[in-house]
């Protein structure tokens, strides 16, 4: 990861920020970039040197293109975007809000991958995330398993279409939002989730298997599960 220029978007939080402090750590000049710049901004100036902040809505396509326009080359793409998840039962749940959830999490990632690739560097990689509702039913999540599954086929096919360039994704479980995260665990058990290892994963556990999709050059149409068990439960 030495000297490769990374851009992250929705690295502003979460997953996505420690993944770039990791990076950074490996020698990485980051950039991230999310909707809320002032957020970013604040965000790189702690990270120091390495790292820049934009603004982006990446369900936003023509905000996109003129993104990709301004970036300039870069060697690998991480998208880590993550909508509220809609956690109404199907038959109560607002069709307008699924497409919304559809506009930030599926579309922005398509859009990104779409006119990434003429600045993207052939040896370079792409990774999405999803998520484990794609493959487990929970109460309420009809929505987020139908975005999560679309964005794993779209991995899938990218990784031939795409060619040279890998493209994978990282399938998280249940990640603690901040240590000992008690209140998402109480919901976590109240879904009915099985997770083998009795506990929520870490954010930095997560962002690990991001940094293993960007460093395996043999890896490709790849979905990297981090979720303690709960698909083999």
């Amino acid at each position: 990861m030495k000297s490769k220029r990374i851009l992250i978007v929705g690295g502003g939080t979460g997953i996505g920020l420690c993944l770039a402090e990791q990076l950074i750590n490996l020698g990485s000049t980051v950039v991230i970039a999310s909707r809320d710049i002032q957020k970013v901004q604040s965000v790189a100036a702690r990270l120091g040197n390495n790292a820049s902040a934009y603004q982006l809505d990446a369900s936003d396509e023509q905000a996109v293109i003129r993104f990709f326009s301004d970036l300039g080359e870069f060697d690998h793409l991480v998208v880590t975007i993550r909508p509220d998840h809609l956690t109404a039962p199907f038959t109560d749940s607002a069709p307008a809000d699924s497409r919304a959830a559809f506009d930030a999490k599926f579309w922005g990632q398509y859009y990104l991958a779409r006119y990434c690739v003429d600045t993207i560097s052939t040896d370079g990689s792409i990774v999405f995330t999803s998520g484990i509702a794609a493959e487990r039913g929970y109460q309420g999540f009809s929505c987020t398993a139908a975005i999560n599954g679309a964005i794993e086929s779209l991995t899938k096919s990218l990784a031939v279409e795409l060619a040279p360039i890998r493209i994978n994704a990282v399938t998280p479980g249940f990640i603690e939002r901040k240590a000992d995260d008690d209140e998402r665990w109480e919901m976590v058990q109240n879904l009915g989730a099985r997770i083998p290892a009795k506990r929520l994963g870490t954010q930095a556990e997560a962002a690990n298997a991001y940094i293993y999709l960007l460093q395996n050059r043999y890896t490709t149409g790849t979905i990297l599960t981090v979720d303690g068990g709960e698909l083999s439960a």
